[in-house]
């Protein structure tokens, strides 16, 4: 397996505290999302290490794709990461840091997935390019404009 890591940033005005709030409540990744999103809690309680979801979304060949969700790192107000198990990719995984930085907040998104060689150079060279790039930066800037507006 070939391990292929994508980060992406964003320089977002808003307080720390609210920016990690929001960004950690996966029931509202829906609201920035670049494309269609449904998240459900699985397991009841606050956000925390271990919690469950079940969100349903779209690829470019599919809709209502769903991905079993949890929660794997939450360290407020600085890092929180979850796992997603796509039907056709274990343990996709992204991670969000956030830095304060010239009267901001910078949020760095980590996305890490293992795939078969010919399949990762694939991903690498011609899918995320195309796709998941764009896709990555819409949602970021869908993210700083939603929180800019309501801090």
């Amino acid at each position: 397996m070939t391990t292929v890591v994508r980060s992406h940033q964003i320089l977002i005005h808003a307080p720390l505290q609210s920016v990690f709030d929001y960004v950690s409540d996966l029931a509202r990744h829906p609201e920035w999302s670049s494309g269609q999103l449904r998240i459900e809690a699985v397991t009841p309680g606050p956000i925390a290490v271990g919690r469950e979801y079940v969100s349903r979304g779209e690829l470019v060949w599919q809709k209502d794709r769903p991905n079993r969700v949890r929660i794997t790192e939450y360290e407020p107000p600085h890092r929180f990461g979850f796992v997603a198990d796509d039907p056709a990719i274990e343990n996709i995984s992204h991670v969000f840091t956030f830095t304060e930085q010239k009267g901001g907040v910078l949020v760095e998104r980590t996305m890490r997935l293992s795939l078969h060689p010919i399949v990762a150079f694939f991903f690498r060279f011609l899918t995320y390019p195309l796709v998941g790039s764009r896709a990555m930066d819409s949602s970021l800037a869908l993210l700083k404009e939603k929180l800019e507006q309501n801090p």
